[in-house]
């Protein structure tokens, strides 16, 4: 006879393999679509345009101050923005926007990114990533860039409570660009993104159990389980004891 109510603890830690191989969606800048990265649980992953709270008008995709001197510099089209000066606001700060969305079911975790970038003498010196799984409340990563109208590579890794989208919710991550001085002319790009590299994660919602058909039983007895986002459970790894199961007849929120 094997007490079944040990399963739930194992339940609640064990999330049915729910998080996924991450993928890293690139931009080279000749597009607003993703270059590359694919991932049958992420239905699209796309730049806005064009870039927001900008000064003037300026076209976000370009050929002008082509990338280089960093490893991976694509060197073709960049993204470019009129940034105003000024210390971080995120009601009027610059900023590129790039949103991410899951297939129904699937939660987006954000891991980390990586991107080529280029300040002039009038452009951000500050680049701050917030995301609208907070609503833009509290920046997820930062770096500092130099304005001296020189490409350099920068990488960020995520932190925070942040983190985790809700469930079939698109995710959109904003790059502020900030602490510029000077005069900067209206309509002329002094910031530049190009080779944008974003990792991310497609993930099942976390499962839980209300309740267990019974609470104890006898080898090869059928155990009845209850509970909500169960689908996805195999029978290698739901346990009873430290020990699998031996099949799982249905998973559609009851296992």
């Amino acid at each position: 006879m094997k007490n079944f109510t040990q399963f739930i603890l194992f339940l609640s830690l064990f999330v049915f393999s729910n998080t996924l191989a991450q993928t890293t969606y690139y931009w080279d800048g000749s597009t607003v679509a993703s270059t590359s990265g694919v991932n049958a649980n992420i239905s699209s992953a796309q730049f806005g345009t064009p870039a927001s709270n900008n000064n003037g008008t300026t076209a976000l995709i370009t050929t002008t101050s082509v990338s280089g001197g960093y490893t991976g510099a694509s060197g073709t089209s960049n993204f470019g923005a009129a940034a105003v000066i000024g210390t971080l606001n995120t009601g009027s700060s610059t900023y590129f926007q790039t949103t991410v969305t899951p297939v129904s079911g699937y939660r987006i975790q954000l891991n980390s990114v990586s991107f080529g970038t280029r300040s002039t003498s009038t452009g951000p010196t500050l680049i701050s990533v917030f995301s609208s799984i907070d609503n833009y409340a509290t920046a997820i990563g930062t770096a500092m860039i130099v304005n001296n109208s020189t490409w350099a590579l920068s990488t960020i890794n995520f932190t925070g409570s942040s983190l985790l989208g809700a469930t079939s919710s698109a995710v959109t991550l904003r790059f502020y660009g900030s602490n510029g001085t000077g005069s900067p002319a209206i309509n002329s790009a002094n910031w530049r993104i190009d080779d944008i590299s974003l990792s991310v994660t497609a993930a099942l919602p976390i499962p839980t159990i209300t309740s267990l058909g019974s609470t104890s039983g006898c080898p090869n007895s059928t155990l009845v389980i209850n509970g909500t986002n169960l689908t996805g459970a195999t029978a290698a790894n739901v346990k009873v004891g430290g020990t699998s199961v031996a099949s799982i007849t249905s998973n559609t929120g009851t296992v």
